[in-house]
């Protein structure tokens, strides 16, 4: 049950992109109506408990962002990284950690360019500046190696890519740019744009495997593929490798090969590359495979010549056999977006893919399909392409795909039940769909290609997303199209096969007032909020029941959370505790005039609290304590507003109201970046009256604010207020002042500690 996610096709792009696994199209598997949130569905869904989510996570409440990638640290701490493009107008893209398994997150402490050179000086994000600009706003994608590293990649003006690594759970990321003003930053880059670029780690210990090749010493290995921009052959795939991340070399012909668009894969047991994507003629859906051929990892692929060349060096190849066909005779172009490609733990390749297709009458064929083949067969026999979206989705967009055990995998896409076309405005509603698909297998793991079971569920427990999806790219901007939720998201498994779903809800509807693009041309409503499902009930991709996070609620109503003391850090990552932004719990009740009551527990915002907390951050000079929900189409807030002198002489101001949006502009035109929960009198925004109590000897601090109705939409006993979360914020100013260039400075309040996420009624 997860937020809306922001996904918009691309046809070449910055503001987003797909970067996972590739879906299939072709034969349809009769289904049956979808029961429900969280309930099986499909004729074949044969789960003995139902698949549910719990109460979907807001990743970030202050930055909204298109595209968003999540992945799980394999490492015993249990980091979780998330990220997306914030805009080329930006130059940044948001890049945040999780060390509380995904429920919040805080900005990565990016490092600073250097003259070109990798960057290693790293400052934490203050409440003066979250992150630095370095080239960056457009795609991003993320991978992470057996110890635990994450590698980065971020795309920069469809011109080159800036790379980089954290390997302190995001406290510090060193970076590097790759074809940024070659030769003279990067002499071994590419001068030849890039588009797309998605990452693949070659690391045999992710799966215990031995490894034939390359040269295991080599590992991890970093593949990054980006789809070149500036030659004469149509879209070729560039792949360059790395070994630190941070430094990349070519790894494949110079002229190219075919398949940029797909999501890669990787065989960890032989170390060669998988990418699927649509044929080079008519509508069907192609594979190729880059085999490994020295102990560097470079690779030659099945369209190769005996003899390429790789970053000027010849190189000698096996005459390449060609591209393998998965799929043939779609009902159109199976590259909607992107296809996606995964291995399982049992070397069997699934590809989830979509197709272009069209409406007509009762019928639509804006269909997602998967498919698998076995190592066994070289992966060159494929299943029959299974339809995986069922009625009620008709019209389906944004596939993307995640495999676990031996013939399982679960595909997630958006879809709507109106039969138009997805660029069309007819006032169509989009949710979040997920079919776990589960293929047989013989005694060894590998799939014997016989008919799946299919279990279907709607992941999102809203609409999350209104009217058109552009499906366009970068063209959105010249037909005014919606490209809000950019070309894609995703879906992981957690350690225990669970599926995390993260995606964009943009029915907040959310644009800023008075803003020069006007809505619906330049600038189009619903701030992409990234949302993030965790499942919680159901069988998972290692065939065994899962349960969730062990701290987050079910979907099912409640009146508050409770927080561990101690992680209100500054550094927000790494860094010592900060007892004056510490949460400690967070609850919501009606009250009896038919206001609500909003109380949130923080260790220590006394007059002492509140002056420590405001020397350790950086640029504090406001302390901000935000509790927001979302109710109907709305985001509302409550907040207690303080600085050291209001603290000093016990003054504590309390607001209450609807969010606002900052709008900001790239290639894709504009929608909103940032969602500010405004002080009184801006508009939205209201005075309300409230209390602070600091026991002595207690541990900790109450802050109660008390809400007339009225200002929040005038909640009842029977309204649903969804995913409260409450945020502790140093600030440089009030969120009232910020304005649209400190917004794109990104000089916005910094999250401290957070509480995440419940429902209440």
């Amino acid at each position: 049950m997860v937020r809306g996610f922001r996904v918009v096709h691309r046809s070449g792009g910055l503001h987003g992109s797909s970067r996972r696994v590739a879906t299939l199209a072709a034969l349809a598997l009769a289904g049956a109506a979808l029961v429900g949130i969280g309930s099986p569905t499909g004729a074949a869904a044969k789960a003995s408990t139902a698949i549910t989510f719990a109460t979907p996570m807001v990743m970030d409440p202050n930055h909204t962002v298109g595209e968003p990638t999540i992945v799980h640290s394999p490492a015993a701490d249990g980091t979780v990284y998330a990220s997306g493009p914030w805009g080329t107008g930006t130059q940044r893209s948001i890049w945040d950690a999780s060390a509380d398994g995904g429920e919040t997150f805080r900005l990565v402490g990016q490092c600073a360019p250097q003259s070109g050179e990798v960057a290693t000086e790293c400052l934490p994000p203050t409440a003066v500046l979250g992150s630095p600009n370095p080239p960056g706003g457009g795609d991003t994608d993320q991978r992470l190696d057996h110890n635990g590293k994450d590698y980065f990649a971020d795309l920069w003006a469809l011109a080159c890519d800036r790379v980089a690594t954290t390997t302190d759970h995001g406290a510090t990321a060193p970076q590097n740019a790759y074809g940024c003003n070659s030769p003279t930053v990067n002499p071994t880059s590419r001068p030849d744009g890039s588009d797309r670029q998605w990452l693949a780690v070659f690391d045999p210990q992710l799966t215990g495997v031995t490894s034939i090749a390359p040269d295991r010493s080599l590992a991890p290995l970093t593949y990054m593929e980006y789809n070149n921009l500036q030659t004469t052959q149509a879209n070729p795939a560039y792949w360059v490798k790395s070994t630190d991340g941070l430094n990349y070399a070519p790894a494949n012909s110079d002229n190219g090969n075919f398949g940029s668009d797909g999501y890669p894969a990787v065989d960890q047991l032989t170390g060669k590359v998988f990418e699927a994507s649509g044929c080079p003629s008519g509508n069907a859906l192609c594979l190729n495979i880059g085999t490994p051929v020295d102990s560097s990892g470079n690779l030659c692929f099945l369209d190769d010549p005996a003899s390429i060349t790789i970053g000027g060096t010849a190189v000698s190849c096996s005459p390449g056999t060609g591209l393998i066909t998965i799929a043939s005779g779609l009902a159109g172009d199976p590259d909607l977006l992107f296809p996606v490609a995964s291995m399982d733990t049992g070397r069997n390749l699934h590809v989830t893919f979509a197709v272009r297709g069209a409406v007509s009458g009762s019928t639509s064929t804006y269909q997602v399909f998967t498919t698998v083949a076995s190592a066994a067969t070289n992966w060159t026999q494929w299943a029959t392409p299974v339809q995986v979206s069922l009625p009620p989705s008709n019209v389906n967009v944004f596939p993307w795909m995640a495999a676990g055990g031996p013939g399982r995998s679960d595909s997630v896409w958006y879809g709507t039940g109106s039969l138009i076309d997805p660029s069309t405005n007819g006032g169509q509603a989009w949710n979040v769909y997920m079919s776990q698909v589960v293929w047989p297998v013989n005694t060894a793991g590998g799939v014997t290609l016989a008919a799946p079971t299919v279990t279907m569920v709607q992941v999102s427990p809203h609409p999350m997303h209104y009217n058109s999806i552009c499906l366009l790219g970068t063209g959105c901007i010249t037909a005014q199209g919606d490209r809000n939720l950019a070309d894609f998201f995703t879906v992981t498994i957690d350690h225990s096969g669970a599926a995390q779903v993260e995606y964009d809800d943009t029915s907040n509807g959310l644009i800023q007032p008075g803003f020069t693009p006007t809505s619906g041309l330049a600038d189009h409503p619903g701030a992409p909020v990234v949302t993030i499902a965790q499942q919680n009930g159901g069988a998972g991709l290692f065939g065994t029941s899962v349960t969730g996070l062990a701290n987050e609620p079910t979907n099912a109503p409640t009146s508050g959370m409770s927080d561990a003391s101690g992680d209100a850090r500054y550094p927000v990552i790494g860094g010592a505790n900060v007892a004056g932004f510490d949460f400690t719990g967070n609850k919501l009740s009606l009250s009896e005039n038919g206001g609500l009551t909003v109380t949130m527990k923080v260790a220590d915002v006394s007059a002492n609290g509140v002056a420590k907390a405001s020397n350790v951050v950086t640029g504090t000079q406001y302390l901000q304590y935000v509790t927001r929900w979302q109710m109907g189409n709305t985001i509302y807030y409550a907040m207690m507003e303080t600085t050291p002198a209001l603290a000093a002489a016990k003054t504590y101001e309390f607001y209450a109201g609807r969010a606002q949006s900052i709008d900001l502009c790239s290639v894709s035109a504009c929608d909103p970046h940032v969602i500010v929960y405004p002080e009184a009198p801006a508009t939205g925004a209201n005075n309300e009256t409230g209390s602070v109590t600091c026991p002595p000897h207690s541990s900790s601090c109450t802050v109660t604010i008390n809400v007339t109705g009225a200002d929040v939409g005038s909640p009842a006993a029977s309204s649903l207020l969804e995913e409260v979360g409450s945020y502790a914020f140093a600030a440089a100013r009030p969120q009232a002042a910020v304005t649209n260039p400190q917004a794109e400075a990104d000089e916005l309040p910094l999250q401290v500690d957070g509480i995440c996420c419940f429902n209440f009624r």
